[in-house]
């Protein structure tokens, strides 16, 4: 038996690991971290490193240690120094530099050593203590459990898109786990999508297919700095949040809180030069219906038609909350309360579901608020964790 175990091994789950080991609330072999993946932040950086994204959208004092200025102490030093680079006013680290700062804290508390390729299948209570079962049969007994699950196995696709796959067209979602482009240079593309993902996907595909991709959006690009407004990171917001007893509100206001789809204004800058320089054509328009025949795919639009020969759709994560495929039993044998959105209602001082039983990142956002998914929401979750 350990003393923790943390299901989900990506920003969310190894910020709480990196807090808890140096907060000494445990130790490494009293630790274990239950993943898919081979490594951690696997997800992250494969998604990254799909949509070529070159900076991190959130400012350097956003990172995974305990320290607000880690971040760019490595940056200064001798093995972070070759690699420093940042862009604009609020310091947003290259990918590149972040990424290394990561396996630098993994390496400092010897993550590896707590790391367990698997996946969750039943969550069980026995006396004082929980019962992690995996589907290979493997089984831990813990004393605390965070679940620390993300959204991304859940790309959302659009009930078009999957009839266009049943009839054999290319349409793939840039999130997928096989995802292969490359070999079909010759091939007009279609992404769809209008917020940071999309972007970055079309000016990653518009220099390797100039002339032959097309971004259709919705809706004309939204420009904010961030994904949320900084006073959510605050008192600002977060006081009047935190005085909202009806969660049905609080909901209301984490979806309104979100830039969803949005971007920030260099990115706007770059795609439209892509436009401007015969690279890449932008379509404002929603798509209405879509045809598969003989190779090709007829996209039907309120204002035009599209003929192409691929589509990539960078439409998202489901919203649903993450786990609870898995999770329903123990919801219904524990009697875990839910709002009506069905994420957990959880304790405001330390996201305690019950008894033991903690959650972060987007299980915890009724609690932490509209933060709550990305890297400033780790943190802010991970202190509240091992505050205890």
């Amino acid at each position: 038996m350990v003393e923790w175990t943390i299901i989900g091994g990506g920003i969310q789950g190894c910020t709480l690991a990196n807090y808890l080991i140096k907060t000494n609330r445990t130790t490494i072999s009293n630790l274990v971290i239950i993943d898919p993946n081979p490594e951690p932040l696997f997800t992250w950086k494969k998604c990254t490193k799909t949509i070529e994204m070159p900076f991190l959208r959130s400012p350097s004092i956003h990172h995974l240690d305990l320290d607000p200025f880690s971040l760019e102490k490595f940056a200064k030093s001798e093995e972070g120094n070759r690699l420093t680079q940042f862009y604009g006013r609020y310091d947003r680290p290259s990918l590149v530099l972040f990424n290394k700062h990561c396996d630098v804290l993994f390496n400092e508390i010897q993550l590896e050593k707590s790391w367990n390729q698997g996946r969750v299948e039943q969550l069980v209570k026995v006396k004082q203590n929980w019962l992690i079962k995996l589907s290979d049969g493997r089984e831990f007994e813990s004393k605390n459990v965070v679940l620390a699950m993300g959204v991304s196995e859940n790309p959302n696709w659009p009930e078009w898109a999957n009839q266009l796959v049943n009839e054999g067209a290319n349409v793939h979602h840039i999130y997928d786990n096989a995802v292969n482009t490359d070999n079909n240079s010759m091939d007009n593309m279609v992404i769809l999508g209008g917020g940071i993902s999309a972007v970055h996907t079309a000016l990653k595909w518009s220099k390797r297919r100039p002339g032959k991709v097309r971004l259709v959006t919705r809706h004309p690009f939204r420009l904010h700095q961030f994904d949320s407004d900084p006073g959510w990171l605050g008192p600002k917001k977060m006081n009047s949040f935190r005085k909202v007893t009806c969660l049905n509100k609080r909901r209301h206001l984490i979806i309104n809180a979100r830039h969803k789809g949005s971007i920030p204004q260099e990115l706007k800058a770059k795609v439209l030069k892509e436009e401007k320089d015969g690279r890449l054509e932008i379509i404002v328009d929603e798509i209405s219906n879509a045809t598969y025949s003989n190779g090709e795919i007829n996209l039907k639009l309120k204002n035009t038609k599209i003929v192409t020969n691929q589509i990539l759709l960078a439409t998202g994560f489901n919203p649903a909350p993450p786990g609870f495929n898995w999770l329903t039993s123990i919801i219904k044998s524990e009697g875990l309360l839910c709002a009506a959105c069905g994420y957990p209602i959880v304790s405001e001082k330390t996201l305690e579901w019950k008894d033991k039983l903690f959650v972060i990142g987007a299980l915890a956002e009724l609690a932490v608020g509209p933060v709550s998914r990305n890297i400033s929401g780790a943190r802010r979750g991970a202190e509240r964790i091992v505050q205890l």
